[in-house]
C-alpha cells in the first residue's frame, strides 16, 4: 500500500520474552478439536441417546407401569387357572358334559343333520304352508270347474231343446231345402214370379189384344209362371220356408244359448280339455301323495322318538346351559387356558421381566464406564466454547501443487477488475506478477520477492496507470473475487524470511482503499517488530484519514511458523500472535465486507546479496460468529 500521511503516534507495546509455540498451539488445537469431535459425536450418537432414552424410561412412570402390569398379569393368569379348576369339578359342569357326551345326545343331532329329517322338515313345512292350502284349494276348484263344464255340456247335449234342433239340423228334408234354396230352378222361378208381378209385364199385357197375347212370348211365360207354382216341388218348398217350424229352428241357430253349446263343445272335444283335465288329475294326485307321505311319516316311531327327545325338558335344559354365558366363559376360559396366546404371554411376561432386569443392568454399566464419566465431565465444561462460537467459512491448505484460482487472484483486485493486469503503487519498488512469484511445496504457498528485472505498470493518481521497468519482482494472494465477509475471525499460519527493507503483509480491504486493516505488517527495519494498524476514514478529505497503529517487539518473526489473527466485531477489533492478545481497537471498525490480501515487497534499497526472501503460508483460515437460534 501507498504510505499514508497519517497523524496518529505510534505506540509501543511492551517487549514479551516469550510466546506460546505454534507447534503446541497447534498441537493443542488438533488435540482440543479431535477431542470436541469425539465429544460432538458421542453427544449426537445413538449410544448415548439409547442411554438417555435408557434412563429416562427407567426413571419414568412407564416403566414403574410395566413392572407393575407384569405382575398384575401373572396374577391374573394364575386366578384365571384357579377358576378353571374349580368349575371343571363343579356338579353342574360334569352332569352338563356327562350328557353332552352320551350316546343318546350324539343320535338325535346325527338325527338333525340327516337328509331324512331334512326332508321330512320341509315336507311338513311345504303342507302346513299357505302355498301348499292354495294351490290345493286353487286345483280342487280347477278341477270342479272343469268337472261342471263337462257336466252342463252333457244335459245341454241330452236336453229336449238341443236334441230336437239338432234332428231338424240333420235332417234330410232340411238338407233339401237348402239344396234347392240355391238351385237354379228356384232363381228361375223367383225371377219369372217377379217379371209376371212387374209393371213391364202388366204394360205388354194391356196393350196386345187378348188373341194377340195368347200368341205372345208373355202369355207362354205366364203358362210356365202358373205351371210351376202348382208343382209339388215349388209348392213343397214354400210351405217348409214358411213353417213355424224353420222359423223356430233359425231362430236357434242364431241364439247366443247354441253359440255358447257349440264352444263349449268345442272346448270339451279338444286336446286343450284333455290336456287340463288329465294335468289337474295328476296335480291333484301329488297334493294327495305328499299328504299321505307326510302323515305317514309323522307317524312312524323314529320320528314320534325323535320328537319326543326333543321336546323334553332335559334336553331344553341342556340347549338353555348350552347358549349360557355361564358355559360360554367357563368354554372361552378353558380355551384361552389350552391356548397358545396363554403360552405365549406367560412366556412373554417372562421375558419382559428378564428385559426390564437386563435394561437396569445395562444402565447401571453404562452410567458407570470410562466413556460416560468422560461425557458428563466434559458436558457442563466451557472447554469447547471457543470452538462452538465459530464457523469455518474459509480454508487453504494449499495441499496442491498449484495455487487454487477459484479462492485467489494474484493481482490487487481493481488491477483485475478494471484492466486485468497486475500494478503495483508508485513507491514500489517492486512489481508484482500475475503469480509467477508464487511457489507451492509441500502444502507450503511461497510468496517470493527476488531480484528480478521486468516491466509494469505503475498507480499514479494524477495520470493513471504508467508504464515502468523494475529491477524487483514479489508476489500477492487475494480473495477480492472469491471470498468476503463482515466480522468474523481472520487468521492465517505465517513464517517471515526478514531481509530488510522487504515487507509482508496480511491485511484486509474493502473496493476503497479505506477502510483498510493491517492483521500484521512487517517491519522495514527490524525483524523483531510487528506493526498492527487499522485505517479508517475519508482519504479525498484534508486530514480526512485516520489510524491506529501498535508496534509489537521483541518477537524473532523468522525462528518459526506463528499464527496471525484478527477478531472482528461489530464493536472491536482484537489483534493476537499465537493465540496472545497483541492489540485492541474500537475506534474506527469496518461495517462492511472486507476479503484478506497476502503480499510481500520493497519500499527502499536493499543489499541484493539478501535476495530472494519469501513468506511462507502454511494455511489461511476464515471463520464466522455462529448464530444460534
Amino acid at each position: 500500500m501507498a504510505t499514508l500521511s497519517l497523524k496518529n503516534r505510534f505506540v509501543l507495546l511492551p517487549n514479551f520474552n516469550s510466546i506460546p509455540k505454534t507447534s503446541k498451539i497447534e498441537t493443542d488445537k488438533a488435540s482440543l478439536i479431535k477431542e470436541f469431535d469425539e465429544f460432538t459425536v458421542f453427544s449426537n450418537s445413538d449410544e448415548l441417546k439409547d442411554f438417555f432414552d435408557l434412563e429416562k424410561y427407567l426413571n419414568s412412570a412407564e416403566a414403574a407401569e410395566i413392572i407393575k402390569s407384569i405382575d398384575s398379569q401373572k396374577a391374573e393368569e394364575n386366578n384365571k387357572k384357579q377358576e378353571y379348576n374349580r368349575l371343571k369339578k363343579s356338579k353342574k359342569f360334569k352332569n352338563f358334559y356327562k350328557f353332552k357326551n352320551s350316546l343318546k345326545l350324539k343320535d338325535y343331532y346325527s338325527f338333525i343333520e340327516s337328509k331324512e329329517l331334512k326332508d321330512f322338515e320341509e315336507l311338513e313345512k311345504y303342507i302346513n304352508s299357505k302355498e301348499f292350502e292354495v294351490l290345493k284349494k286353487s286345483t280342487d276348484e280347477k278341477k270342479a270347474i272343469e268337472d261342471n263344464k263337462y257336466k252342463e255340456y252333457t244335459n245341454l247335449k241330452n236336453s229336449k231343446k238341443f236334441k230336437n234342433f239338432f234332428k231338424i239340423k240333420n235332417s234330410q228334408k232340411l238338407k233339401d231345402y237348402f239344396f234347392f234354396k240355391e238351385s237354379k230352378e228356384l232363381k228361375d222361378f223367383i225371377e219369372l214370379e217377379n217379371y209376371i208381378n212387374s209393371k213391364e209385364f202388366s204394360d205388354k199385357k194391356n196393350s196386345m189384344e187378348a188373341k194377340e197375347f195368347k200368341k205372345s212370348e208373355e202369355s207362354r211365360k205366364l203358362h210356365e209362371y202358373t205351371q210351376l207354382k202348382k208343382s209339388k216341388k215349388i209348392k213343397d218348398y214354400f210351405k217348409f220356408k214358411d213353417s213355424q217350424k224353420l222359423k223356430d229352428f233359425e231362430t236357434f241357430n242364431e241364439s247366443k244359448e247354441l253359440a255358447d253349446f257349440l264352444e263349449l263343445e268345442k272346448y270339451i272335444k279338444s286336446t286343450e280339455y284333455d290336456d287340463l283335465k288329465k294335468s289337474l288329475e295328476i296335480q291333484l294326485s301329488a297334493l294327495n301323495a305328499k299328504v299321505k307321505k307326510y302323515q305317514t311319516l309323522k307317524k312312524s316311531k323314529k320320528f314320534k322318538v325323535f320328537y319326543k327327545f326333543k321336546n323334553s325338558q332335559k334336553l331344553e335344559d341342556f340347549e338353555i346351559f348350552s347358549k349360557s354365558k355361564e358355559l360360554q366363559d367357563y368354554e372361552n376360559l378353558e380355551k384361552y387356558l389350552q391356548s397358545k396366546e396363554c403360552e405365549d404371554l406367560i412366556k412373554s411376561l417372562e421375558e419382559q421381566d428378564n428385559t426390564e432386569k437386563a435394561k437396569k443392568q445395562k444402565y447401571e454399566e453404562y452410567k458407570n464406564s470410562k466413556k460416560y464419566i468422560w461425557y458428563t465431565k466434559l458436558k457442563d465444561t466451557d472447554k469447547f466454547d471457543e470452538l462452538k462460537k465459530w464457523e469455518l467459512s474459509f480454508e487453504d491448505d494449499f495441499n496442491s501443487s498449484e495455487l487454487d484460482r477459484e479462492k485467489w487472484i494474484t493481482k490487487y483486485f481493481w488491477g483485475d477488475k478494471l484492466i486485468d493486469e497486475s500494478y503495483v503503487l508508485a513507491d514500489d519498488k517492486h512489481f508484482l506478477t500475475d503469480g509467477k512469484n508464487l511457489e507451492i511445496n509441500k502444502s507450503i504457498l511461497r510468496i517470493i520477492t527476488r531480484k528480478e528485472k521486468t516491466n509494469g505498470k505503475v498507480w499514479n493518481p494524477p495520470v493513471g496507470f504508467i508504464p515502468k521497468d523494475f529491477e524487483y519482482t514479489s508476489g500477492l494472494i487475494s480473495t477480492g473475487k472469491s471470498f468476503r465477509q463482515k466480522y468474523g475471525l481472520f487468521e492465517a499460519k505465517i513464517k517471515l524470511d526478514p531481509a530488510f527493507p522487504v515487507c509482508h503483509t496480511f491485511w484486509m480491504l474493502s473496493d476503497k482503499i479505506l477502510p483498510q486493516v493491517n492483521i500484521f505488517k512487517s517491519s522495514s527495519k527490524k525483524k523483531t517488530e510487528l506493526e498492527m494498524t487499522n485505517y479508517w476514514g475519508k482519504i479525498t478529505e484534508k486530514n480526512g484519514t485516520n489510524k491506529n497503529s501498535k508496534i509489537y517487539k521483541g518477537l524473532d518473526i523468522s525462528r518459526d511458523y506463528f499464527i496471525f489473527s484478527l477478531e472482528w466485531t461489530a464493536q472491536k477489533l482484537i489483534w493476537r500472535i499465537n493465540n496472545i492478545v497483541i492489540n485492541e481497537q474500537t475506534g474506527g471498525v469496518p461495517q462492511e465486507p472486507m476479503y484478506i490480501i497476502l503480499n510481500s515487497g520493497l519500499k527502499g534499497k536493499i543489499n541484493d546479496s539478501k535476495l530472494p526472501v519469501s513468506m511462507d503460508v502454511d494455511w489461511v483460515r476464515c471463520y464466522q460468529k455462529v448464530v444460534k437460534g
